[in-house]
């Protein structure tokens, strides 16, 4: 409190106890798979498919995800973050990948000296760093040019490298740091630990083009459920985003198997904080065929994909494929992670990425398989969500359940509204720690939850003719009692009616002799 001593005015602004809630964003996809370059196991932010074939490269036979990705950002997705996965093997795990590599000779080196003076490898590991080759030339007594050859087109090019390390273009710092790094190449100067004069550190010019060599993908036929889903220590696959806050959907298009997507599903329950949007099997031969690959059972073996926290979807999608101007087949979970996204954004969290207009899938071209009425009668009380083709509109997503059996948490866009508003909440309360424990907070507390919850009655994402109806909020002493306060605790009891899809619709028509008389 203020001290008072002399007779004047004084003026005081005492905070308001009005901290607003602001809602966490919903649609941040993370996707783990194969590319053909790029950094492995590290959780890369892209933001559009052209940063996402300058880091990672275009398509590949070798996996889906760059398909997946390329339909995430064509059905409205808008940032999403990659993690680059391989064969990892030995103990520790390391990948088995590798990058393509060449070494220099330095000017007058002999043939019974130590064979290099600058290596060169590509940036990344994979066998696409086969395709790239340097041409070195001397431009001075001191002084030299690298061009980066990329199937054989000039690619990057760097004038007037020295050898010298003290110099602002010393090769090294200029091909390997900021902000001229290269995005094909690295180098390492092995010269400084021979004791050589700059003059014979020079590097002998290449005339022709000098290929790297000896890249490897790290791909196997042996890749394990593991090698998508992270191994303890190492923090790649899905690990890799264990330190990343704000991702919402996840999938892994590349799956070697339904156990990969069972693992993937127990990763987001594990975190509480994003849903993951499993694929079927390529070619099922029937509904029982699906249901079982749900269930874990008949052909299939292992745990159900059975969570409130992921939902499936069959079947997959032929897209275009650039390469040869035709179609390609594969899983729908990035399509469907851009419809989340973009439904989010258009009509929020609470709507079900589903129906003729919000569940329209763009960049589909045709149905690897087509279900017909019948078999969804079996495939959605399972929590099985099927893509159908309907005439004049197209490949539309027509199921919104999560793959859990447990009504409340059978509707994914509750399950997201539900993680939508505990984060949301979570993240904007801070404040509270450590605040004096009595009714003032517990009404500040009320009070701001409420405002909060407030604006998504308005928007819609609560049901209710009332505001009491579609939520309440209560933190007071009965929620609060002395022993509780004791141990340090403030509670705050939150409860909600969340905006369910109107799934069946039902109109009752009858036949009448005449319009009944109104008064």
């Amino acid at each position: 409190m203020p001290s008072y001593l002399s007779p004047a005015i004084f003026i005081e602004e005492p905070p308001s106890g009005v901290q607003p809630i602001e809602g966490v964003g919903t649609s941040t996809a993370a996707f783990v798979g194969h590319t053909v370059k790029g950094p492995i196991g590290v959780a890369t932010p892209i933001g559009n498919f052209g940063q996402f074939t300058d880091v990672f490269g275009g398509f590949t036979d070798d996996g889906a995800l760059a398909f997946a990705v390329k339909c995430f950002f064509d059905e409205g997705g808008t940032y999403c973050y990659v993690v680059r996965t391989c064969k990892y093997s030995g103990t520790p795990k390391v990948p088995e990948a590798g990058a393509s590599s060449a070494s220099v000779k330095a000017v007058g080196w002999v043939s019974t000296g130590p064979l290099a003076t600058l290596d060169l490898k590509a940036s990344s590991p994979g066998v696409w760093g086969d395709d790239l080759a340097i041409l070195l030339t001397t431009t001075g007594p001191d002084e030299f040019t690298i061009e980066v050859v990329y199937q054989g087109v000039s690619a990057e090019k760097f004038e007037k490298l020295k050898m010298t390390q003290t110099d602002k273009d010393y090769v090294v710092t200029r091909i390997n740091e900021a902000p001229s790094r290269s995005k094909l190449i690295e180098i390492a100067d092995h010269t400084t630990t021979f004791g050589l004069n700059l003059t014979n550190r020079q590097p002998q010019p290449v005339a022709t083009p000098l290929p790297l060599g000896g890249g490897l993908s790290g791909l196997s036929s042996t890749t394990a459920a593991a090698d998508y889903l992270g191994y303890p220590g190492v923090g790649n696959g899905l690990l890799a985003f264990d330190t990343i806050d704000g991702i919402n959907l996840v999938a892994i298009p590349d799956a070697v198997g339904r156990d990969v997507h069972v693992g993937g599903v127990s990763y987001c329950a594990a975190r509480g904080d994003c849903v993951y949007l499993a694929d079927s099997q390529e070619l099922p031969t029937s509904a029982d065929d699906v249901i079982h690959y749900k269930q874990g059972d008949g052909p299939y073996t292992g745990n159900a994909i059975s969570s409130k926290y992921g939902a499936l979807y069959t079947p997959w999608l032929y897209v275009f494929d650039p390469r040869s101007g035709g179609q390609i087949v594969v899983p729908p979970s990035g399509a469907v992670a851009g419809r989340c996204a973009a439904t989010d954004t258009l009509r929020g969290v609470h709507k079900a990425p589903a129906g003729i207009d919000d569940g329209r899938l763009r960049s589909a071209l045709d149905l690897r398989t087509r279900f017909s009425t019948a078999d969804q009668e079996r495939l959605n009380p399972r929590g099985i969500n099927v893509i159908r083709d309907f005439e004049g509109v197209g490949a539309v997503i027509w199921g919104a359940r999560t793959t859990s059996a447990a009504p409340e948490w059978r509707y994914l866009n509750v399950r997201r509204l539900l993680i939508f508003l505990e984060q949301s909440i979570e993240q904007s309360t801070s404040w509270v720690v450590f605040e004096p424990n009595d009714p003032s907070l517990w009404s500040s507390i009320t009070r701001n939850v409420s405002a909060f919850l407030r604006l998504q009655w308005l928007a819609g994402a609560l049901v209710g003719d009332k505001e009491e109806e579609a939520f309440y909020v209560k933190c007071d002493k009965e929620t609060n009692p002395p022993e509780s306060v004791d141990l340090g605790r403030v509670i705050t009891e939150i409860g909600v009616a969340p905006s369910r899809p109107a799934e069946f619709v039902v109109f009752r028509i009858t036949q009448t002799q005449g319009v009944p008389a109104t008064t």
